[in-house]
């Protein structure tokens, strides 16, 4: 593979960056836009004013549904305690139909704990799919996806900041010609796949701050800056406190410049006249302030030095752009070498194809497949009968009855399902105490019997050595010791040898004595314990008792119940059969949707065909 001399590219990448490749090596001089003519930019105008028709926010009722669903479901399983806003493209007006949706969630007194987990425990329950837990970002993050309406979703933690942040660009979204020029400039990174901050570029939200200062900087300003005189509206967040406050004033620009204008000198600006190393993009200033007053100079490895090995190091304020109210935050920390790399090709790119007079079309030819709708709606009706297509109507809407039926049936199937896991969650809810003093009762158990065996075996072991009762084992013990302590007869007196026996029979009798004592004692407090053992045994009985009336009431309000054990296993089975049903609720809503469209589409070209037949006639 070809590695070149100069740069240190490899082949692969020289193939990759094409632009930048050719610029590094001289190949190519920075093109000048200053000679575009006033035809060129009034045909790029058209160019422009067909796509902003064409890329319209289709989305929006999706988001909007979607949102009030969320909304109830949060509150259900948080309470009112829940908060639930919407906040970035959806709600600044500056959406170009691709966007997510980014919601943030917070609460009005405590976090509850896991709450990642228990949010995605609800999605799960909802059919929800890709379901990805980020708890240690800086603002945790649920991401998933809405099988119906196929919208990627970020439920982001108490991230407030967003929200004003959204607020703010809204504000600036009211100059129309602004609100099209950040539509324009998101259309071209998203489909030249540099606005993913993921994947390592600029995020959409970094593109829209570089039009907004690109606004305020052109001659006459096309925007104000509206953080300037305004005031001052503090915000507690992370243990910092930032300055949310601007002004929403209407604000009347002296700017006459077309949006194809617009567009050529914010390309123009950034791929050739803003010096990345000195300057920093700052909308809250109004203009470029710098990263030396900012203390945000470039440090570690240029990303070429990087994506060819030359420095594995970690990169800093390579694309320098700060947050409008966290001043400490540079967008361009996410942009990895080779996000760069794309970044300063395609702007080489772009210059080029503007200089060259290319279309706006080609010059958003997408790096990667897109799913688009055909110019013609109609392209392949045009040459079908009018007869088959009747057909084929009358074929959807018996499809679309088939569908319809099998939703409600699926839908009914699991309302019964979540009656019966609510149910099942309302007995354990309301055992949850009993099963409490079951446990309670257990843990005292155990020691309990181990006592009490302990006991028995001291007793029983006693009284195997010891057969002699204690009351016998106390009067033989009492008839040697007299016989032991009574007057000598001098004349009849005992020998040696059976005093020394009588003496040693003594003291078996009183260790005898001792022992049977010790298993009297312990044979006491057996029975003590065993009293006491027999007690919690039937406390035991009575919370199980306890426990089937509950489950007996369930059965009695829902005899579907029959045969459920009332615990977490059969809860997480319930849940798992809920979900199993929504996923196909979401599948069959996903078919009607197909149905509906397409026949909307064939009964449009019915009429569309029957008014040209009547023009015809005529």
């Amino acid at each position: 593979m070809s590695v070149c001399s100069t740069t240190g590219l490899s082949q692969t990448q020289q193939e990759r960056w094409p632009y930048l490749y050719k610029h590094l090596i001289e190949d190519i001089d920075v093109p000048d836009l200053s000679s575009i003519t006033e035809a060129y930019i009034s045909s790029l105008d058209g160019d422009l004013k067909k796509v902003i028709k064409k890329i319209g926010d289709a989305k929006a009722k999706s988001r909007e549904s979607l949102t009030n669903h969320l909304t109830s479901l949060m509150f259900r399983r948080f309470g009112k305690n829940a908060m639930i806003e919407a906040f970035g493209s959806s709600v600044t007006n500056l959406s170009i139909g691709t966007g997510d949706l980014d919601l943030c969630l917070s609460f009005k007194n405590k976090t509850p704990r896991k709450v990642l987990r228990k949010i995605s425990g609800l999605l799960h329950e909802e059919g929800m799919e890709n379901i990805q837990l980020i708890p240690k970002a800086r603002i945790p993050i649920v991401k998933f996806k809405d099988p119906r309406s196929g919208l990627d979703v970020d439920i982001s933690l108490d991230n407030r900041l967003a929200i004003y942040n959204s607020h703010l660009l809204k504000s600036y979204a009211q100059e129309d010609r602004l609100r099209r020029l950040v539509h324009m400039v998101k259309y071209w990174a998203s489909r030249r796949g540099i606005n993913n901050a993921f994947d390592g570029s600029l995020s959409s939200y970094a593109w829209t701050l570089l039009t907004i200062q690109h606004a305020q900087l052109v001659q006459p300003a096309l925007a104000p800056n509206r953080q300037e005189n305004c005031p001052s509206k503090p915000l507690s967040f992370q243990g910092k406190t930032f300055d949310v406050g601007f002004n929403d004033d209407d604000f009347k620009t002296e700017n006459t410049q077309s949006l194809a204008s617009l567009l050529i000198s914010f390309f123009d600006r950034y791929a050739t006249r803003w010096d990345w190393e000195s300057m920093v993009v700052s909308i809250r200033n109004g203009e470029a302030h710098s990263t030396k007053a900012k203390k945000w100079n470039h440090t570690g490895p240029l990303p070429l030095e990087v994506v060819t090995g030359v420095d594995d190091g970690r990169m800093e304020h390579v694309m320098p752009i700060e947050d409008p109210f966290d001043h400490e935050h540079d967008l361009s920390r996410v942009v990895r070498a080779e996000g760069a790399m794309s970044i300063q090709d395609e702007f080489m790119r772009v210059i080029t194809m503007l200089s060259e007079g290319k279309s706006w079309h080609d010059i958003c030819e997408p790096v990667f497949e897109i799913d688009e709708e055909p110019d013609d709606l109609f392209h392949d009706l045009r040459s079908t009968s009018k007869d088959e297509i009747a057909t084929r109507l009358e074929n959807l809407r018996a499809n679309l009855v088939e569908v319809e039926g099998q939703i409600r049936d699926l839908v009914g199937e699991r309302q019964n399902s979540k009656e019966l896991l609510d149910l099942l969650r309302g007995g354990l809810r309301e055992t949850r105490n009993v099963k409490s003093d079951r446990q309670q009762i257990l843990s005292e158990l155990r020691p309990l019997s181990m006592k009490v065996q302990e006991l028995r075996e001291v007793r029983d072991g006693i009284n195997q050595r010891i057969a002699i009762p204690t009351k016998r084992i106390h009067e033989e013990m009492v008839r040697i010791f007299e016989k032991l302590t009574s007057e000598v007869d001098v004349f009849n007196a005992p020998n040696l040898g059976v005093e020394k026996g009588d003496f040693a029979y003594f003291f078996e009798l009183q260790a005898m004595y001792e022992a049977s004592l010790k298993s009297n004692e312990a044979h006491q407090e057996f029975i003590r314990l065993r009293r006491e053992q027999n007690e919690e045994y039937r406390a035991l009985k009575k919370t199980k008792k306890q426990e089937e009336d509950v489950l007996t009431k369930l059965v009695e309000s829902n005899p579907a119940l029959e045969g459920v054990h009332l615990n977490p296993k059969s809860v997480k089975e319930f849940q798992k059969n809920a979900k199993l049903l929504q996923r196909s609720i979401n599948e069959q809503y996903s078919s009607k949707h197909e149905l509906r469209r397409e026949i909307g589409r064939l009964e449009a070209w019915q009429r569309i065909s029957s008014k040209r037949n009547q023009n015809r006639g005529q």
